[in-house]
């Protein structure tokens, strides 16, 4: 009998780490280099976002390409179009030289990449699978801040005809991946065959991501400088309105006259972000006087660090695909307040593993956070719980998902 083929897989993405450090980046990276060690054979093409970044590398087992043109897009309008339409024709020239070279076509979000890689898998007799990122790719094919920019009917026209392509590249997949239950729902209102429809959640390397002890808890907090004898509520992520932050910071304030040992952590920035409120958030703290119980400590390549020194991890996002860094903080036996978006409802049971309330509410954010805090004594069995919920995440679980998917789409040899 003749052996299995192992699966050569060409990765499309528009993000990659490094040095693209957002959750499909991370994610696409994470998954590559767990399919690459089970012998999967990978080779990630992606955009030349940052220019200094080398064209052609091999990291672990996965060879990198980054095609051009270089720079970022998101919310540019207008100008994003010719820079999007050459980086789409370049990855169809490298998949019709290459034919050889692969037998499935993974990619890595919804907005334009599809459109190139569905035909061209199917003209060349390929298997192509996608994995949406994001509920907003399917409502928002051209995201608001470009339309906003385009300001016009042809903007609006454009992403009508962008929907309209995305229904027939989604009926025309080998297989569409669903991060969460919230995108495999708005994926029946496209009408991809169900038997296409395929639900792997995201992953979390639980080996880094995992609970220390009381006294590496106390060095790490010593370590990054957090103030002693408080309770610690940590905030992971770009400081951007979509990310809810405003919603959390300007009830910070009240919290505080009840829970004065709070103390508020944000990591991240806000740098790159269309919706960027980072000077926003340092002026209102400045403003309040709150100097002493919000600390900005900025982005941050260490963020297991933070999420293992501190208490509570809160979540006010509006919206997520998945919301990664949740899963994190659970990895990190945490316990968290979330908005129910992303995936979080179908995991987060509050006063169980953590909170939930609703997105775009400050009253019931604040209910939340309040109840929260409320319940300190509760914590180290919530985190127990919390720890246990983020294993369902781990690498060699979703890999393993992974590679049984691309066995069974690989053409025998």
């Amino acid at each position: 009998m003749t052996a299995p083929r192992a699966p050569r897989v060409y990765w499309l993405t528009t993000e990659f780490f490094p040095p693209e450090t957002g959750g499909t980046g991370m994610i696409a990276a994470r998954l590559a280099h767990g399919l690459g060690d089970r012998g999967v054979g990978i080779q990630v093409i992606t955009r030349q976002v940052v220019p200094a970044c080398a064209r052609r590398e091999l990291l672990g087992k996965v060879h990198v390409r980054r095609v051009d043109p270089a720079g970022r897009m998101k919310g540019a309008g207008w100008r994003a179009v010719p820079a999007m339409l050459s980086f789409i024709v370049r990855v169809a020239a490298i998949l019709c030289v290459e034919t050889r070279d692969y037998d499935i076509v993974m990619v890595s979000g919804m907005k334009t990449l599809p459109i190139t890689a569905v035909p061209i898998s199917r003209l060349l007799g390929k298997r192509c699978v996608i994995r949406v990122e994001s509920p907003f790719e399917l409502v928002e094919p051209i995201s608001a801040e470009s339309l906003q920019m385009m300001n016009g009917a042809l903007g609006r026209w454009m992403s009508r005809l962008l929907k309209g392509v995305q229904r027939a590249v989604l009926r025309r997949a080998t297989c569409v991946i669903a991060i969460s239950q919230d995108i495999e729902e708005r994926l029946a209102q496209f009408d991809p065959p169900p038997a296409r429809i395929t639900r792997i959640p995201n992953a979390v390397d639980l080996s880094k991501f995992t609970p220390v002890g009381e006294e590496e808890k106390e060095r790490l907090r010593r370590q990054l400088h957090y103030p002693r004898g408080r309770t610690i509520v940590l905030y992971v992520g770009r400081l951007s309105r979509a990310k809810g932050v405003i919603t959390l910071v300007e009830g910070w304030p009240e919290l505080m006259r009840k829970y004065p040992h709070a103390h508020l952590v944000m990591v991240g920035s806000g740098h790159g972000s269309w919706d960027d409120c980072e000077a926003e958030i340092r002026d209102y703290i400045r403003a309040q006087g709150l100097e002493t119980d919000i600390t900005m400590a900025g982005h941050s390549n260490a963020v297991h660090e933070h999420l293992q020194a501190a208490d509570l991890f809160v979540s006010p996002s509006d919206y997520e695909g998945f919301s990664l860094t949740l899963v994190e903080a659970l990895g990190c036996a945490l316990p968290v307040v979330t908005t129910a978006v992303g995936a979080a409802p179908e995991f987060i049971r509050t006063g169980i593993n953590g909170f939930l309330c609703a997105p775009r509410d400050r009253e019931s954010w604040n209910a939340a956070l309040d109840l929260a805090l409320g319940q300190q004594p509760r914590w180290p069995a919530i985190a127990r719980l919390a720890r246990e919920t983020a294993e369902s995440f781990d690498i060699p679980r979703v890999v393993d998902q992974y590679v049984t998917l691309l066995r069974e789409l690989t053409p025998p040899a």
